[in-house]
């Protein structure tokens, strides 16, 4: 216990520095662990999903689902329902134009209450064989579905002057 005092006492503000830095990696160390395990036990979605307790939808996605099943144009469905977004995923017949596709998934939406219209975003992936997908998109802020089709043309039409 000589040896120790002594050696305080020679080394005293060493000693201090380095209680105060042994200290401060404490501190450190127990803040960085804290903040991850705070971060593996909230939500993936933070705090934007605290009222989707309010907007219960999963009875309306199996009518819509049962909807969509029951039409003889419409081969495969899938939903899943992910935070705020309702995903529909549709396999229909290569024959089914654009227009009777919107028209399918318009008359889908009315499976939904107002109230959940304007909670939820509903997405459309309509598949064809043979063809790109169609994509639908109907955001909770609007009425309507806005649909991208990305299509290719089969003909070969060249832009090179060179040719």
């Amino acid at each position: 216990m000589k040896k120790l005092k002594d050696f305080y006492l020679n080394n005293r503000i060493y000693c201090i520095l380095m209680l105060i830095s042994t200290l401060c990696l404490i501190v450190i160390l127990s803040s960085i662990v804290i903040y991850f395990i705070t971060q593996t036990k909230s939500s993936v979605y933070g705090n934007r999903l605290d009222d989707i307790g309010e907007h219960p939808v999963e009875t309306e996605v199996a009518d819509l689902k049962k909807h969509l099943e029951d039409n003889s144009k419409v081969l495969y469905v899938n939903t899943d329902i992910r935070g705020k977004i309702i995903y529909v995923n549709l396999e229909v017949n290569k024959d089914l134009s654009n227009e009777e596709i919107q028209s399918i998934c318009g008359e889908s939406l009315t499976k939904l209450t107002d109230s959940q219209k304007l909670y939820y975003d509903v997405q459309y992936i309509v598949k064809r064989e043979g063809l790109n997908p169609y994509l639908g998109s109907k955001s909770a802020s609007q009425t309507i579905i806005a649909w991208a089709n990305f299509s290719y043309n089969d003909d070969d039409t060249s832009t090179d002057e060179g040719e």
